[in-house]
């Protein structure tokens, strides 16, 4: 008995027919990043280029105005 092991017995994960679900599921992830990195390269340079434009402009309407001219 280990007494650091709790609960006693092999965990979910590591039974095998649980275990071999969560490779077969693991790998088809992995096929499916693998298959999507070139598609999403765009987007999340779109996605990057869009959030600093909403962050740049959250920043200028936050900001307090400059008045040119006289009576300054």
């Amino acid at each position: 008995m280990n007494p650091v092991r709790r609960p006693d017995g092999p965990y979910l994960i590591e039974s095998p027919p649980h275990y071999q679900k969560y490779l077969s599921e693991k790998s088809a992830r992995e096929i499916v990043e693998k298959i999507m990195a070139p598609v999403m390269l765009p987007v999340k340079v779109l996605s990057a280029a869009i959030s600093g434009y909403r962050e740049e402009m959250d920043h200028m309407l936050a900001a307090d105005p400059i008045y040119l001219g006289p009576g300054k």
